[in-house]
C-alpha cells in the first residue's frame, strides 16, 4: 500500500501533460532511485521529509545529479523537487547550491556505488551513496515512461473525438450539399407540368461530375441503403437490432479504433523502479482503458438526447444516433470493467484489496462500474420492448448514479478528470431545458391584457377500427406544422405524468381563435365550420370490399392557416400498451367514446423529407403508419391547387405521380381515414391508391360515404383488397416503368412508415433497384425506436 500511496502522489503531479518538461526526468529518476534506500536516522521521517532534508539522502541525490545531469536538467529538476517537497511534504528542500561545495571529486569518489540489485528495504545505510550510471538511467526511464504513458492515455482519449468529429463533419458536408442541390432543383422548376429542361440538365453528366455520381451511387447501393447482412434492419435478428451497412462500417471502425488504442504503445521493461513487467502491463492497461472510457462518456451522452444538435446538422435520424449511442456505451462499459479488473489485480498483488474497499475513491469507482454494467443489461432490446417505462426510469436513475460515482472516483486527482464529466451534466441539462422550452413553445401563448391560451385536446376511440384519434389544438399561435414532424405527448395530471411518447403528425387544420371542438360523425372545414358525413350501407360489388367515396378538394390552405393563427394537430394512435391503453380506457368510459384530454405536446421533432423534389413518389405504409404519408399528401394537394401561390410556405413541387400502398388490419380504419384525411386525394389522376386489410372480411356491407355538397354521381369506388400486397413487386414495377421512360420519367422517392417487416421489404426492393443501376431512386424511412 505504501508503493501505491507514493505513486498516487506522483500521478497527481504528472498528469498536467501540457506543461510537462522532459528535462525534469534526470533528477526525477535519481530521487526515485534514492527513495528506495533507507538511511540511518531517517526511519522516523516520512517519504518527503527523508528525501528533501536528510543529511545522507540529500548529498546522495545531489552527487548523482552533478554527475549525470546537465545544468538545464539540474535547474528544472531542483525546481520541480522543491515544489513537491513544499506541496506534499510541507518541508523545504535543501538547496543544491548549499550542498554543491561539498560535492568534491574526492567526496564523490569515496561514495559506495550502488546498483538496482542493491535495493533492500531491510538494510540501513549509515553513509551517503552514489547510484551507478545504469541505475540512474533506469530511474530516468521509469519516471519518464510513467509520464509518457499518461500523455499517451490522454492523447488516445482525444482520438475518439477526432474519429467522431470526422464522421460528423462528413455528415454535415453531405447535408449541406444535398440542401444546395435540392434548392437548385426546386428553384429551376418554373412549371411543374414541364420538367424536361431541368431533367436533361440533371442527367447530362460527363467528366469528373459523372465519376462523382458513379461513386455516390455505389455508396448508396452498397453501404447506405442495404442492411448489414440479409434483409433484417427494422426487424430483429436473434433479438438484435441490425444496422445498415454504413452504420455497421462506422461502429465497426470505432470498435477497432478503441481496441487498437487500448492495446498499443506500452513500454514495458526491466529494471523498473515501480513495477515488475506483469504489474507494468496491468497498470498501464488499466489506466489506458479508464481514461479512454472517460473520454467516450461525452460522446455517449451527446448521442442519446432527442435535442442532439447533430441531428439537424447532419440530417441523420435519431435511430442512427441511437445505434452509435448503444455501441459507444458497450465499448465504454467494457473499458470500465477492464479498468476495474486491472486495479483489482494490482491491489491483490499488494495484499491490500480489502483495505482499498474502505477508500471512497475505490468503492465509488466500483459502484460506477456496476451501474454501467446494469445500464447495459437493462438496455437490452428485451427490456426495452417488454417495459419501456421501467427501462427509462432505470436508465435515468442508473446514469445519475454513474455520474456521481465517477466524480467521487477521480476526486483524488483534484478535478483533473472533471473535464470529461461536467460535459455530461451540461449535455443532460441542455436537453432537459430544450424540452421545457419546446413544451412552453407549443402549449402556451401569452397575450397582453388577455388570459393565456393553453393547449386543448379531444380524444376519441373507435372500437371497430381500434383507433384513437387525438385532435390537439396547441396554445401557441406560431406553431407551423409541416410533413415529417413528430411530437411527444404528455398527460401531466396523471400519476405517471412524466411519461411521454412520440407520435407522427397525421394532419393539421387551421382554426380561428375561438376553439371549436370536433364531435363524432363530423368533419371540420377550413373556416372552422363542421359538415356532416352521411353514411348509408351498400352491397359489395366484388370479392374485394368496396365503398363509394366522394371526391373533394376541401383542404386547409396555407393562407387560411396564416389567417386563423392557431392549428389543430391530429394524431392517429393504435392502443398498444401502457399510456395508449390507459387513454383508450378513458375514452371507453365516456358514453360518446370521446373525452377532453389534458394533453401537453413537446416538439416539433423530425424534419420534412424532400419528396417535393421528386417527380414520382411511392408511399408504403402500414396501420397508423399512414400518418407518415398523410401530411405529404395534404401538402401535395395544397401545392397543386389553383389557390396555392409562390408566397406560400408550401414548397414548389416536381411531383406529378403518387402511389400509395396502405396495409392495415381493420377495414374500418381505412374507411375512417378515407372519409377524412384521404378524401381530397380520391379521384385525382396523379394519385394511385392501393388499400389492403389483413383482417378476415366481415359479412356486414361496406359503408357508402357521400359528400352532400357534391353531385351523387361524383363518387369513386373505394376497393379494399383482403390480402397482403407484394411490396417488392409494387416498388419495382413503378421503378421499371419510370426507368423505361428515360430522362422524362424523372426521379423516384419511396417513403415507408409502418411495421418492421414492411419497411425491410421496401428497403430490400430499393436495394435491388439500385444494384440494377437505377440511379434515380431514393429511399426514406419514417421510424422511431430505441
Amino acid at each position: 500500500m505504501k508503493h501505491l500511496r507514493i505513486l498516487y502522489v506522483l500521478l497527481s503531479t504528472l498528469l498536467p501533460c501540457l506543461c510537462y518538461d522532459p528535462a525534469i526526468e534526470c533528477m526525477n529518476g535519481i530521487r526515485t532511485d534514492i527513495a528506495e534506500f533507507v538511511f540511518a536516522g531517517a526511519e522516523e521521517l516520512d517519504y518527503w521529509g527523508s528525501l528533501c532534508t536528510h543529511n545522507l539522502s540529500v548529498p546522495s541525490m545531489y552527487a548523482a545529479t552533478k554527475l549525470y545531469c546537465t545544468p538545464k536538467e539540474i535547474e528544472a529538476g531542483t525546481k520541480m523537487l522543491g515544489e513537491y517537497c513544499i506541496e506534499y511534504g510541507n518541508v523545504s528542500l535543501v538547496p543544491y547550491a548549499e550542498v554543491l561545495p561539498s560535492l568534491t571529486d574526492d567526496f564523490i569518489a569515496s561514495l559506495q556505488v550502488v546498483e538496482f540489485t542493491d535495493i533492500d528495504a531491510t538494510k540501513i545505510w549509515n553513509n551517503s551513496i552514489l547510484i551507478s550510471s545504469k541505475f540512474a538511467e533506469a530511474g530516468r526511464k521509469t519516471t519518464g515512461t510513467f509520464q509518457m504513458q499518461y500523455i499517451l492515455h490522454a492523447r488516445y482519449g482525444w482520438a475518439v473525438y477526432g474519429f467522431w468529429g470526422g464522421i460528423l463533419v462528413i455528415g454535415m458536408i453531405n447535408r449541406l450539399s444535398n440542401y444546395i442541390l435540392q434548392r437548385r432543383c426546386v428553384s429551376s422548376t418554373k412549371d411543374v407540368e414541364s420538367t424536361t429542361s431541368s431533367t436533361k440538365a440533371r442527367t447530362s453528366t460527363s467528366g469528373p461530375f459523372a465519376a462523382i455520381q458513379s461513386i455516390h451511387h455505389w455508396i448508396r447501393a452498397n453501404l447506405i441503403i442495404p442492411a448489414a447482412f440479409g434483409s433484417h434492419h427494422q426487424r430483429l435478428l436473434w433479438w438484435c437490432n441490425i444496422p445498415t451497412r454504413m452504420e455497421t462500417v462506422i461502429v465497426t471502425a470505432f470498435w477497432i479504433l478503441n481496441l487498437i488504442l487500448c492495446c498499443i504503445s506500452y513500454d514495458i521493461f526491466y529494471p523498473n523502479l515501480y513495477y515488475t513487467e506483469a504489474i507494468q502491463a496491468w497498470r498501464y492497461i488499466s489506466d489506458r482503458t479508464g481514461i479512454i472510457c472517460y473520454a467516450n462518456l461525452p460522446i455517449l451522452w451527446m448521442f442519446s438526447g432527442r435535442n442532439n444538435i447533430f441531428l439537424w446538422l447532419t440530417g441523420w435520424s435519431f435511430s442512427t444516433f441511437n445505434v452509435f449511442h448503444r455501441h459507444v456505451a458497450r465499448i465504454a462499459t467494457i473499458q470500465a470493467i477492464v479498468h476495474s479488473i486491472g486495479y483489482t489485480a494490482l491491489e491483490i498483488n499488494y495484499d491490500s484489496l480489502a483495505e482499498s474497499w474502505k477508500e471512497q475513491y475505490w468503492y465509488m469507482g466500483g459502484m460506477a462500474t456496476i451501474t454501467m454494467g446494469l445500464l447495459l443489461f437493462f438496455s437490452s432490446i428485451f427490456f426495452r420492448r417488454k417495459s419501456y417505462e421501467v427501462f427509462l426510469i432505470l436508465h435515468i436513475g442508473l446514469s445519475v448514479i454513474t455520474i456521481v460515482g465517477l466524480f467521487y472516483h477521480t476526486a483524488i486527482f483534484d478535478g483533473e478528470y472533471n473535464g470529461y464529466l461536467w460535459p455530461l451534466v451540461a449535455i443532460w441539462s441542455f436537453d432537459r431545458a430544450a424540452r421545457f422550452v419546446r413544451i412552453a413553445f407549443c402549449n402556451l401563448h401569452l397575450k397582453f391584457s388577455r388570459t393565456p391560451m393553453t393547449t386543448s385536446a379531444i380524444a376519441s376511440y373507435d372500437a371497430n377500427s381500434e383507433l384513437i384519434r387525438l385532435d390537439v389544438t396547441p396554445g401557441s399561435s406560431i406553431l407551423k406544422p409541416v410533413p415529417g414532424q413528430h411530437y411527444y405527448l404528455y398527460q401531466p395530471l396523471r400519476w405517471k405524468g412524466w411519461e411521454n411518447h412520440p407520435f407522427t403528425l397525421a394532419s393539421w387544420s387551421a382554426v380561428d381563435n375561438k376553439i371549436s371542438e370536433p364531435t363524432a360523425g363530423t368533419q371540420r372545414e377550413a373556416n372552422g365550420k363542421e359538415k356532416e358525413i352521411h353514411v348509408t350501407p351498400t352491397e359489395a360489388a366484388s370479392n374485394d370490399s368496396s365503398s363509394d367515396v366522394a371526391t373533394s378538394s376541401q383542404t386547409t390552405k396555407p393562407s387560411d392557416q396564416a389567417k386563423a393563427g392557431r392549428t389543430t394537430l391530429s394524431f392517429l394512435i393504435r392502443p398498444f400498451d401502457s399510456w395508449t391503453v390507459r387513454l383508450r380506457n378513458e375514452c371507453l368510459k365516456s358514453p360518446s367514446g370521446s373525452i377532453k384530454a389534458q394533453i401537453l405536446i413537446e416538439g416539433p421533432y423530425g424534419e420534412r423529407s424532400p419528396l417535393h423534389t421528386f417527380e414520382n413518389v411511392i408511399f408504403i405504409v402500414g396501420g397508423t403508419g399512414i400518418s407518415g404519408a398523410l401530411p405529404y399528401l395534404q401538402e401535395f394537394v395544397n401545392t397543386t391547387t389553383s389557390q396555392s401561390t409562390e408566397t406560400s410556405r408550401v414548397p414548389m413541387t416536381r411531383t406529378r405521380d403518387i402511389t400509395l400502398v396502405w396495409v392495415t388490419r381493420q377495414p374500418a380504419m381505412i374507411h375512417d381515414v378515407a372519409r377524412r384525411e384521404l378524401q381530397p386525394v380520391f379521384g385525382r389522376d396523379d394519385v394511385h391508391i392501393s388499400l389492403h386489410a389483413t383482417k378476415p372480411k366481415e359479412t356486414p356491407p361496406a359503408p357508402k360515404i357521400v359528400n352532400t355538397e357534391k353531385s351523387p354521381n361524383a363518387i369513386q369506388e373505394l376497393e379494399i383488397s383482403y390480402s397482403r400486397p407484394n411490396i417488392r413487386e409494387t416498388i419495382l414495377n413503378v421503378v421499371n416503368r419510370v426507368h423505361a421512360d428515360g430522362s422524362a420519367g424523372g426521379k423516384i422517392a419511396i417513403l415507408t412508415c409502418g411495421p418492421a417487416s414492411m419497411a425491410d421489404e421496401a428497403r430490400a426492393a430499393v436495394h435491388t433497384a439500385l444494384k440494377e443501376g437505377k440511379r434515380s431512386v431514393e429511399y426514406f424511412e419514417e421510424s422511431f425506436g430505441w
